[in-house]
């Protein structure tokens, strides 16, 4: 063990060594093979570091220096300098593709080292290209960047931890923007091959929740290349072309066949990171609306951005509240994302424009599923009618209707209606609130109690309702110091209390 670390102190200062004797003399240039193999043959994750940072600092003096610099790279010209330019050419893409290689090390310190260093070369390329180019090319090294996706992107290892790594680096608008070019193609060709769906959809929605921009205004000026032509920026620096290619490419995204989990996961996301960043968020609609006639978590989720269509995009959807009205179920109390749930229909059902029939069957709904809801769930349901109530006063007959039904069973409002028009929940009562007021919780029964004499005038906050779990419920109940404790001062003279108590003839006590 000693004799390894010992080989590897000596071959760390051979890199160094090495390094050193390339910047100076070009004399020593064959230095870089020795890296080279160096780095190869070992497996020490100390060796192969210091052969990164080697490659680092020689790499990026012969691209400064314009040492790789050639007019026409595909030519070799017949003076010495043209054929050690050639040579150092080579040698360049060789070290390249072996930090590509890198990419895919055993070891996390040496991806990471590997992908800052090409990134690194990315931008001197950017700022010192290495070769002539057209009136019409961008300077920006595409082909470097797009040899990372690769890379990044292959399906036959698991990259996620240097995706997110490669992330800080699409935060500059333009390796965001060739990114986008590179993606949308691929995209559109590997949606005709059958059985790479699942691969890519999954690699795109990866990408795609790393795509969550701030505010830009447009032009666009966070560059990670500082481009030499101030002409060549102008699509670079287009807030406008950024869109159209996010926008080809979700939409191409969408147009597959998710998994559940890889449809919720885009949904979680989409109104926060997707639709500002569109051209146009209308242009998911049928998307949204198709979403949300499936159902279950997939229709929970689907929520948000469909109601920002139609709040602030005008959107018609007729049938909004009624999808909303049938989510109502006893499992919703269950879900894992019963939290924003109910914080978007608090949200939904705010407005005081609101029908009375529809506010109606909402409370009327949710009270009744509250029957057979856990303490948690109630904690919140509870609350959640008596805010529907404070703002809609001309739900009020609901809570004292004289001359109601005497039995349950003769109650108007029917659960299985789907159309809260037709439910007739305003004919009804919330009589399951005063069921509630025999609660087994006692807390339970003291809400519920409020609905008597004492509903509040003022609604209350749900924010601190919306996580609550059945472990603190029982936590809290834990830490409650009772005042009065119950005991029977008066000792006991038999065991039944009576006069002539026979029983306390077979116990002594």
């Amino acid at each position: 063990m000693a004799g390894k670390t010992c080989a590897s102190k000596s071959s760390v200062k051979e890199i160094k060594l090495w390094t050193q004797e390339f910047l100076n003399d070009r004399k020593k240039s064959n230095n870089l093979l020795n890296i080279v193999v160096t780095i190869e043959q070992s497996t020490t994750v100390e060796v192969q570091l210091a052969g990164v940072r080697a490659l680092h600092k020689i790499l990026q003096h012969l691209v400064k220096n314009g040492e790789l610099y050639s007019e026409h790279p595909d030519q070799e010209g017949d003076s010495a300098a043209d054929k050690y330019r050639s040579w150092l050419r080579c040698r360049y893409d060789e070290c390249v593709q072996q930090l590509l290689g890198l990419l895919h090390n055993t070891s996390s310190s040496v991806q990471e080292l590997a992908l800052c260093t090409l990134m690194k070369l990315v931008k001197a390329e950017g700022e010192y290209p290495i070769q002539k180019l057209t009136t019409n090319q961008l300077p920006f090294p595409k082909h470097l960047l797009k040899e990372i996706y690769c890379r990044l992107t292959d399906d036959g290892h698991d990259m996620g931890h240097l995706i997110t790594r490669f992330s800080e680096y699409l935060q500059f608008d333009d390796v965001r923007y060739f990114i986008f070019k590179m993606l949308l193609p691929e995209i559109q060709e590997r949606q005709k091959k059958k059985g790479q769906e699942n691969l890519l959809v999954q690699r795109v929605c990866d990408y795609g929740q790393l795509w969550a921009w701030d505010k830009l205004e447009d032009p666009l000026s966070n560059l990670y290349c500082s481009l030499p032509d101030p002409e060549a920026q102008i699509k670079l620096n287009s807030l406008k072309e950024h869109r159209k290619l996010f926008t080809g490419i979700w939409l191409e995204f969408l147009r597959n066949s998710l998994s559940t989990s890889l449809y919720k996961k885009v949904l979680v996301g989409l109104h926060e990171k997707v639709m500002p960043n569109l051209t146009s968020p209308l242009l998911l609609s049928d998307f949204l609306t198709q979403s949300y006639n499936i159902g279950g978590a997939i229709s929970l989720l689907a929520l948000n951005s469909l109601f920002i269509l139609v709040h602030q995009y005008n959107l018609d959807y007729p049938d909004f509240f009624k999808k909303l009205y049938a989510l109502f179920e006893p499992g919703i109390f269950h879900v894992k994302y019963k939290a924003r749930f109910f914080h978007l229909a608090d949200l939904f059902l705010t407005s005081s424009h609101l029908p009375a029939y529809l506010v109606a069957a909402f409370a009327k709904k949710l009270s009744r599923i509250s029957l057979t809801a856990p303490p948690h769930g109630l904690k919140l349901s509870i609350p959640f009618v008596y805010n529907l109530l404070t703002r809609h006063p001309s739900c009020r007959p609901m809570l004292h209707r004289p001359g109601g039904p005497s039995d349950v069973t003769a109650d108007p409002f029917d659960a299985a209606e789907p159309d809260p028009a037709k439910c007739k929940a305003m004919e009804s009562s919330l009589w399951e609130i005063q069921t509630l007021q025999s609660h087994y919780f006692p807390d339970i029964a003291l809400l519920a109690q409020k609905i008597n004499s004492n509903l509040p005038t003022t609604e209350t906050t749900l924010t601190d309702l919306l996580e609550l779990s059945t472990r603190e419920l029982f936590q809290r109940q834990a830490k409650k110091m009772a005042k009065d404790v119950p005991m029977n001062y008066n000792p006991p003279k038999g065991l039944l209390q009576y006069k002539d108590d026979k029983m306390a003839l077979l116990w002594n006590l």
